[in-house]
Protein backbone atom coordinates (compact mmCIF):
# COMPACT_ATOMS: atom_id res chain seq x y z
CA UNK A 1 0.00 0.00 0.00
CA UNK A 2 1.80 3.43 -1.02
CA UNK A 3 -1.43 5.39 -0.99
CA UNK A 4 -2.55 6.90 2.45
CA UNK A 5 -4.92 9.62 3.90
CA UNK A 6 -4.59 11.46 6.69
CA UNK A 7 -7.42 13.48 8.78
CA UNK A 8 -5.82 15.11 11.84
CA UNK A 9 -8.15 15.02 15.07
CA UNK A 10 -6.40 17.43 17.15
CA UNK A 11 -6.17 15.17 19.55
CA UNK A 12 -2.54 15.62 20.76
CA UNK A 13 -1.02 12.03 20.45
CA UNK A 14 1.86 13.20 17.70
CA UNK A 15 2.45 16.23 20.20
CA UNK A 16 4.38 13.57 22.72
CA UNK A 17 7.59 15.01 23.21
CA UNK A 18 9.34 18.18 21.73
CA UNK A 19 9.86 18.80 18.44
CA UNK A 20 12.98 18.89 15.49
CA UNK A 21 13.36 22.40 14.53
CA UNK A 22 15.80 23.95 12.65
CA UNK A 23 17.87 26.73 14.46
CA UNK A 24 16.35 29.58 12.28
CA UNK A 25 12.96 27.88 14.42
CA UNK A 26 14.60 28.03 17.76
CA UNK A 27 15.29 31.12 17.43
CA UNK A 28 11.75 32.26 16.38
CA UNK A 29 10.60 30.67 19.58
CA UNK A 30 12.88 31.00 22.04
CA UNK A 31 10.81 31.39 24.91
CA UNK A 32 9.09 28.07 23.97
CA UNK A 33 11.69 25.99 23.10
CA UNK A 34 15.13 24.84 25.35
CA UNK A 35 17.42 24.34 21.94
CA UNK A 36 20.04 21.78 21.26
CA UNK A 37 22.25 20.12 19.12
CA UNK A 38 21.50 16.33 17.79
CA UNK A 39 24.36 14.16 17.10
CA UNK A 40 22.96 10.86 15.34
CA UNK A 41 24.43 7.63 13.70
CA UNK A 42 22.56 6.39 11.23
CA UNK A 43 23.44 3.17 8.51
CA UNK A 44 25.15 4.47 5.17
CA UNK A 45 23.21 2.90 2.12
CA UNK A 46 21.58 3.94 -0.89
CA UNK A 47 18.60 5.82 0.92
CA UNK A 48 21.21 7.55 3.82
CA UNK A 49 19.60 11.26 3.66
CA UNK A 50 21.21 14.17 2.02
CA UNK A 51 21.94 16.12 5.54
CA UNK A 52 24.37 13.44 6.69
CA UNK A 53 27.66 13.37 6.55
CA UNK A 54 29.40 9.78 5.55
CA UNK A 55 32.38 8.69 8.26
CA UNK A 56 33.39 5.43 6.94
CA UNK A 57 31.46 2.51 4.42
CA UNK A 58 29.32 1.73 6.89
CA UNK A 59 28.24 4.69 8.84
CA UNK A 60 26.97 8.38 8.33
CA UNK A 61 26.18 11.03 11.29
CA UNK A 62 23.79 13.73 11.29
CA UNK A 63 23.62 17.02 12.88
CA UNK A 64 20.42 18.82 13.60
CA UNK A 65 18.76 21.26 16.16
CA UNK A 66 15.81 19.86 18.11
CA UNK A 67 13.88 21.19 20.93
CA UNK A 68 15.04 19.63 24.96
CA UNK A 69 12.50 18.87 27.56
CA UNK A 70 11.77 16.94 30.34
CA UNK A 71 10.25 13.06 28.95
CA UNK A 72 8.32 12.51 32.03
CA UNK A 73 6.00 15.34 30.54
CA UNK A 74 5.19 13.43 28.04
CA UNK A 75 3.88 16.38 26.04
CA UNK A 76 5.43 18.94 23.66
CA UNK A 77 6.12 22.26 25.66
CA UNK A 78 3.68 24.40 23.09
CA UNK A 79 0.86 21.94 23.62
CA UNK A 80 -1.40 24.39 25.55
CA UNK A 81 -4.14 23.13 28.43
CA UNK A 82 -7.06 22.29 26.20
CA UNK A 83 -5.07 20.09 24.14
CA UNK A 84 -3.90 22.25 20.85
CA UNK A 85 -1.02 23.36 19.69
CA UNK A 86 -0.06 27.14 21.00
CA UNK A 87 1.81 27.74 18.18
CA UNK A 88 -0.97 26.80 15.54
CA UNK A 89 -1.57 30.95 14.64
CA UNK A 90 2.15 32.03 15.12
CA UNK A 91 3.54 29.70 12.51
CA UNK A 92 4.82 25.74 14.39
CA UNK A 93 7.49 24.32 13.23
CA UNK A 94 7.87 22.71 9.77
CA UNK A 95 8.24 19.12 11.40
CA UNK A 96 5.30 19.40 13.03
CA UNK A 97 3.20 20.74 10.13
CA UNK A 98 4.75 17.55 7.96
CA UNK A 99 3.19 15.27 10.64
CA UNK A 100 2.72 12.22 9.80
CA UNK A 101 5.22 12.31 7.14
CA UNK A 102 9.32 12.38 7.58
CA UNK A 103 11.19 14.93 5.65
CA UNK A 104 13.79 13.32 6.19
CA UNK A 105 12.53 10.55 4.24
CA UNK A 106 11.96 10.56 0.37
CA UNK A 107 9.15 10.63 -1.03
CA UNK A 108 8.97 7.30 -2.40
CA UNK A 109 9.81 5.92 0.81
CA UNK A 110 7.06 7.73 3.07
CA UNK A 111 4.29 5.17 2.40
CA UNK A 112 6.84 3.14 5.02
CA UNK A 113 6.36 5.86 7.69
CA UNK A 114 2.27 6.25 7.44
CA UNK A 115 2.20 2.14 7.57
CA UNK A 116 4.42 2.41 10.71
CA UNK A 117 3.26 5.38 12.50
CA UNK A 118 -0.34 4.11 11.43
CA UNK A 119 0.51 1.62 14.19
CA UNK A 120 2.62 2.79 16.20
CA UNK A 121 2.42 3.10 20.00
CA UNK A 122 2.46 6.79 20.26
CA UNK A 123 -0.71 6.98 17.67
CA UNK A 124 -3.01 4.34 19.36
CA UNK A 125 -6.26 5.51 19.24
CA UNK A 126 -5.69 8.06 16.99
CA UNK A 127 -7.13 6.92 13.96
CA UNK A 128 -5.93 9.63 11.62
CA UNK A 129 -3.70 7.92 9.24
CA UNK A 130 -5.51 5.36 7.09
CA UNK A 131 -4.43 3.36 4.01
CA UNK A 132 -6.10 4.23 0.50
CA UNK A 133 -7.75 7.35 -0.59
CA UNK A 134 -10.31 8.94 0.81
CA UNK A 135 -11.83 12.03 -0.53
CA UNK A 136 -10.78 15.00 1.06
CA UNK A 137 -8.10 13.74 3.35
CA UNK A 138 -5.45 12.56 0.93
CA UNK A 139 -2.00 12.62 1.95
CA UNK A 140 0.29 10.13 -0.04
CA UNK A 141 -1.10 8.62 -3.49
CA UNK A 142 1.34 6.05 -5.88
CA UNK A 143 4.27 7.38 -3.49
CA UNK A 144 4.02 11.06 -4.31
CA UNK A 145 2.61 13.71 -1.86
CA UNK A 146 -0.71 15.11 -2.87
CA UNK A 147 -1.84 17.38 0.12
CA UNK A 148 -0.06 20.72 -0.59
CA UNK A 149 0.31 22.03 3.05
CA UNK A 150 2.30 18.84 3.91
CA UNK A 151 4.13 19.10 0.48
CA UNK A 152 5.15 22.75 0.82
CA UNK A 153 6.12 21.96 5.10
CA UNK A 154 8.05 18.80 3.70
CA UNK A 155 10.13 21.27 1.09
CA UNK A 156 10.29 23.78 3.82
CA UNK A 157 12.04 21.56 6.29
CA UNK A 158 14.55 20.02 3.81
CA UNK A 159 15.28 23.53 2.86
CA UNK A 160 16.15 24.29 5.99
CA UNK A 161 18.32 21.64 6.29
CA UNK A 162 20.25 22.65 3.18
CA UNK A 163 20.94 25.79 4.16
CA UNK A 164 21.77 25.53 7.97
CA UNK A 165 24.18 22.74 6.71
CA UNK A 166 26.15 25.64 4.69
CA UNK A 167 25.63 28.11 7.41
CA UNK A 168 26.83 26.46 10.69
CA UNK A 169 26.50 22.71 9.95
CA UNK A 170 29.32 21.95 7.87
CA UNK A 171 31.40 23.37 9.91
CA UNK A 172 30.69 21.83 13.42
CA UNK A 173 31.33 18.85 11.23
CA UNK A 174 34.63 19.64 10.62
CA UNK A 175 35.84 20.69 14.32
CA UNK A 176 34.19 17.49 15.56
CA UNK A 177 36.12 15.63 12.58
CA UNK A 178 38.86 15.03 14.07
CA UNK A 179 36.91 12.97 16.46
CA UNK A 180 36.50 10.67 13.79
CA UNK A 181 39.81 9.95 12.75
CA UNK A 182 39.33 6.48 14.79
CA UNK A 183 35.53 6.46 13.67
CA UNK A 184 34.79 2.69 15.88
CA UNK A 185 35.68 5.03 18.47
CA UNK A 186 34.12 7.67 18.16
CA UNK A 187 31.13 6.41 16.51
CA UNK A 188 30.90 4.17 20.05
CA UNK A 189 29.96 7.86 21.60
CA UNK A 190 26.74 7.90 19.56
CA UNK A 191 23.99 5.45 20.53
CA UNK A 192 22.48 3.68 17.86
CA UNK A 193 19.01 3.94 18.59
CA UNK A 194 19.02 7.58 19.12
CA UNK A 195 20.82 10.63 19.07
CA UNK A 196 23.47 12.51 21.86
CA UNK A 197 22.50 16.24 22.66
CA UNK A 198 24.79 18.86 23.37
CA UNK A 199 24.18 22.65 23.67
CA UNK A 200 23.25 24.91 20.87
CA UNK A 201 26.66 26.76 21.45
CA UNK A 202 28.72 25.76 19.01
CA UNK A 203 25.68 26.69 16.29
CA UNK A 204 25.36 29.83 18.10
CA UNK A 205 29.59 30.77 17.40
CA UNK A 206 29.73 29.78 14.56
CA UNK A 207 26.72 32.22 13.56
CA UNK A 208 27.38 34.79 15.93
CA UNK A 209 30.94 35.41 14.65
CA UNK A 210 30.17 36.08 11.06
CA UNK A 211 28.67 39.79 11.87
CA UNK A 212 28.05 42.01 14.78
CA UNK A 213 24.13 42.12 14.15
CA UNK A 214 24.00 38.58 14.30
CA UNK A 215 25.95 38.14 17.18
CA UNK A 216 23.22 40.76 19.07
CA UNK A 217 20.76 38.21 17.68
CA UNK A 218 22.24 35.40 19.20
CA UNK A 219 22.99 37.01 22.81
CA UNK A 220 19.20 37.86 22.77
CA UNK A 221 18.68 33.85 22.21
CA UNK A 222 20.95 33.19 24.97
CA UNK A 223 19.08 35.36 27.74
CA UNK A 224 15.87 34.50 26.35
CA UNK A 225 17.07 30.93 26.86
CA UNK A 226 18.49 31.19 30.18
CA UNK A 227 15.43 32.51 31.28
CA UNK A 228 13.46 29.61 30.14
CA UNK A 229 15.83 27.04 30.78
CA UNK A 230 15.61 28.75 34.93
CA UNK A 231 11.58 28.43 34.93
CA UNK A 232 11.60 25.04 33.40
CA UNK A 233 14.26 23.93 36.10
CA UNK A 234 12.50 25.60 39.06
CA UNK A 235 8.70 23.58 37.66
CA UNK A 236 10.88 20.53 37.75
CA UNK A 237 11.72 21.01 41.41
CA UNK A 238 8.55 21.48 42.36
CA UNK A 239 7.65 18.04 40.75
CA UNK A 240 10.42 16.33 43.12
CA UNK A 241 10.45 13.25 40.37
CA UNK A 242 13.65 11.44 40.29
CA UNK A 243 13.36 10.65 36.75
CA UNK A 244 13.77 14.57 36.10
CA UNK A 245 17.27 14.63 37.98
CA UNK A 246 19.30 14.24 34.60
CA UNK A 247 17.36 16.34 32.44
CA UNK A 248 17.71 19.06 35.18
CA UNK A 249 22.10 18.58 35.06
CA UNK A 250 21.86 18.92 31.63
CA UNK A 251 19.86 22.10 30.97
CA UNK A 252 22.07 23.60 33.89
CA UNK A 253 25.17 22.46 31.86
CA UNK A 254 23.32 24.08 29.43
CA UNK A 255 22.82 27.61 31.56
CA UNK A 256 26.68 27.32 32.09
CA UNK A 257 28.01 26.65 28.49
CA UNK A 258 25.55 29.12 27.12
CA UNK A 259 26.73 32.25 29.23
CA UNK A 260 30.46 31.32 27.88
CA UNK A 261 28.85 31.82 24.19
CA UNK A 262 28.07 34.70 25.90
CA UNK A 263 31.07 36.22 27.27
CA UNK A 264 32.45 35.34 24.29
CA UNK A 265 30.04 37.15 21.63
CA UNK A 266 30.22 40.16 23.61
CA UNK A 267 33.67 40.15 23.57
CA UNK A 268 33.78 40.25 20.02
CA UNK A 269 34.83 43.75 17.54
CA UNK A 270 32.07 45.05 15.52
CA UNK A 271 31.86 44.17 12.11
CA UNK A 272 29.59 43.97 9.45
CA UNK A 273 28.47 41.30 6.78
CA UNK A 274 31.22 41.54 4.19
CA UNK A 275 31.18 37.87 3.49
CA UNK A 276 28.55 35.89 1.35
CA UNK A 277 28.11 33.37 3.94
CA UNK A 278 27.38 36.50 6.66
CA UNK A 279 25.04 38.33 4.20
CA UNK A 280 23.67 35.24 3.60
CA UNK A 281 22.88 34.23 7.27
CA UNK A 282 21.50 37.79 7.94
CA UNK A 283 18.94 36.58 5.59
CA UNK A 284 18.20 33.71 6.92
CA UNK A 285 18.51 34.55 10.64
CA UNK A 286 17.23 38.13 10.39
CA UNK A 287 14.63 38.14 8.04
Amino acid sequence: MNSYSFDCTACGKCCNSPPATSLRELFKHRDVFVGCIALGRIPRDAHTPLHAFPVDEANAITITTLALDYPSLGRCPALARDGLCSLHAKGKPDQCIAVPLDPLVPDHLQHAVLAQRSHGAGWIGAQCIQPGEHTGALLLKAGEIVDEQAKAAVQRRRQALAVERELWVASLFDVVRRDFADPLRALAMLPSDGYRTIASVPALISIGTLSTALARSCIAYIDAQTALIHRNVAQAVQRRRLDDRLMTQTLRGFSDVLQHARAHLCALPERTATSVLAKKAEDWFLA
